[in-house]
């Protein structure tokens, strides 16, 4: 396969998850992505459960590797209400057989879980066939991770690459901007990731030279797979990649404490990334920005 094309990865999990089904049965199986507290379902194969790709899991105390083995290690559930299944948000499902394993990524970080379920028990899975699951699940694992090692150079080639620039700063403009944003909610759909907005406005920045600073010092202070913005009337915009609302009040304080060092005082809001590919963001400052 040809790694770190979206396409191929999905082929080749899809791949995988057909042939587990045809080779051991139950109903339906599963890759259900972890990122921070949030599960949602990735890939599927199979029928008897109503699911939709993109559709968010409820786990019950998930803390890793070395956290509680009734959630996070492998292992084949023949009662599985007793061992709390994952299960749809708002949503019950009837669950009478549930083979749950883990994989992770460096630092021993969970990053999804392979899951086959099923309404009714299932006495003919015993724990013995454990060892050759786990050896497909390590192909998944390898699989995920290095597709995910890849989506930050993938952005800094975007960004590279697209030329929707604002003339006087050097930045994205309002056009780049949508490219980019567009590109990276593909990828959170593609991957269960999720991405912050900063939405910064001030005055003082009709001035040219200004404006010129402000860019300067936020492209400085951010990642280099975040992207930085202007999107006219003195408006700019960060988007930081796999960057949930909690961590970016925290890149937010050491923004505004570097650009008020700079007498570069701003106001910044954060929102979370619409994975709805019709809805431009920041809207506010973009209807702002057009009027």
């Amino acid at each position: 396969m040809l790694w770190g094309k979206t396409h191929s990865f999905h082929r080749f999990v899809d791949t995988q998850l057909r042939d587990l089904r045809e080779r051991y049965g139950l109903s339906l199986w599963m890759l259900i992505r972890k990122t921070g507290d949030d599960w949602r379902l990735l890939r599927s194969n199979g029928s008897g459960y109503a699911l939709t790709i993109g559709e968010h899991f409820r786990w019950p105390d998930t803390r890793g590797r070395t956290g509680s083995p009734a959630h996070t290690d492998a292992g084949i559930l023949l009662d599985a209400e007793a061992h709390s299944p994952p299960y749809p948000v708002n949503r019950p499902m009837k669950v009478g057989a549930c083979l749950r394993l883990p994989l992770y990524g460096d630092g021993d970080r969970l990053l999804a879980v392979l899951c086959a379920l099923d309404p009714e028990p299932q006495p003919h899975l015993a724990e013995h066939l454990l060892p050759s699951l786990k050896r497909q699940a390590f192909l998944l694992e390898t699989a995920l991770s290095w597709n995910l090692s890849l989506l930050n150079q993938q952005r800094v080639s975007d960004f590279l690459e697209d030329d929707g620039r604002d003339p006087d700063t050097g930045i994205l403009d309002v056009t780049g901007w949508s490219r980019i944003l567009e590109k990276e909610r593909q990828r959170c759909r593609d991957y269960g990731l999720g991405a912050t907005i900063l939405r910064l406005h001030g005055t003082g920045l009709e001035r040219c030279d200004r404006r010129q600073r402000l860019a300067d010092s936020l492209a400085a202070l951010v990642r280099e797979q975040d992207m930085v913005a202007y999107l006219g009337h003195g408006q700019f915009a960060i988007l930081l990649a796999e960057t949930s609302i909690m961590q970016s009040l925290r890149m937010r304080a050491r923004i505004l404490d570097a650009l008020a060092a700079k007498d570069l005082p701003v106001v910044c809001e954060p929102e979370s990334l619409l994975l709805n590919s019709s809805v431009l963001q920041p809207e506010v400052l973009l209807h702002s920005a057009v009027h």
